[in-house]
């Protein structure tokens, strides 16, 4: 039997997965994903060279490096433990330190990857920081770090009997990840890409199969009838023929909605851990993020166990990710019955 504790792992090591995963497959088009991954025999972990570096033949990546997705989460994770909640100062501070101070909290060496909307908002100038929040495109640079709010919330919002005392967790729970993402992405599609998948990483947590937590999302939320940005989601994600492809460049590669649907397509319709790994990457274009995404869920569906050890061993950052996974689900976890 999976256990809370299994999943709640499960969903953060399978994070740093996805992204490491899928990082040097980052802007390559499916053809070419599919031929490096016909030669390698299959999806595996290798240095790689930092494409986005002016001279990259002399920036070789380590094998299981994590990047902006896995590093900002466990910001997130950090920052809600330190302050019992979310503090939005004390989380920009540590982004902040992370992402414009390179300063790495999963492994020794730097930070690496962050996107421009995320840079400009923490910059500390007033102009870059005015483009960020008045960016016209809900980019996925919120949602990729959004998994601890599914930890944080899945109890409250969706193991309380009494309705009215329910809802209020649900109203407060929608509220803080709004802030969250705000903190960086103020677009209301990044906003809401970050509830929809907080509510079915909560059902994925409370053992609910695939199909039950996307079913039980506007249960959850009955406003997600109204969120057109769900509604184009759930509809592509029920369409087995619609299968996810990249869109060619960015930004359409990066946004919200196409990767939270990537992410959702790829946990109906895998049928194991690695599997939907491998689905998210093949669709090219933000691979380490689709895959980082998809991770989070796939991980709290299978649980860590269901995780390849290969993988779980080449991570560098595997065992912060079990701590802080641990440290949140010792918040909650044992009052579960």
């Amino acid at each position: 039997m999976t256990t809370l504790l299994d999943r709640c792992i499960g969903t953060f090591v399978g994070e740093h997965i996805g992204d490491s995963l899928g990082a040097p497959y980052e802007t390559s088009g499916p053809k070419a994903i599919t031929l490096d991954l016909d030669a390698r025999g299959g999806l595996t972990f290798y240095d790689y060279q930092n494409t986005r570096m002016e001279k990259p033949e002399e920036h070789i990546l380590p094998a299981g490096m994590p990047t902006d997705d896995s590093e900002q989460t466990a910001c997130l994770a950090l920052s809600l433990i330190a302050c019992d909640g979310l503090d939005t100062e004390h989380f920009y501070n540590l982004l902040r330190s992370n992402v414009i101070g390179e300063k790495s909290v999963l492994w020794s060496g730097k930070s690496i990857g962050a996107g421009g909307t995320t840079k400009n908002a923490l910059s500390g100038d007033l102009k870059r920081m005015a483009l960020a929040r008045n960016n016209t495109i809900g980019t996925n640079g919120s949602l990729m770090r959004a998994a601890p709010m599914g930890l944080w919330w899945a109890t409250r919002i969706l193991r309380v009997d009494d309705e009215v005392e329910r809802r209020a967790h649900v109203k407060e729970a929608k509220d803080m990840v709004y802030a969250m993402s705000d903190v960086t992405h103020a677009h209301q599609h990044s906003k809401d890409a970050c509830w929809l998948y907080t509510i079915v990483l909560a059902n994925l947590l409370a053992g609910n199969e695939p199909d039950t937590a996307l079913d039980n999302a506007e249960y959850t939320d009955p406003r997600l009838a109204e969120s057109k940005l769900a509604q184009r989601v759930f509809l592509s994600v029920y369409d087995r023929d619609l299968i996810p492809y990249d869109p060619g460049a960015f930004p359409a590669r990066g946004t919200a909605e196409f990767s939270l649907y990537v992410a959702l397509y790829c946990l109906k319709h895998a049928t194991s851990f690695a599997h939907g790994i491998e689905m998210a990457i093949r669709v090219g274009g933000d691979t380490d993020t689709y895959a980082a995404i998809a991770g989070g869920l796939l991980g709290a569906h299978y649980g860590y166990d269901a995780i390849p050890k290969a993988w779980r061993d080449t991570i560098l950052g595997h065992d912060v990710m079990v701590d802080l996974a641990t440290q949140m689900y010792n918040r909650f976890g044992p009052a579960v019955t």
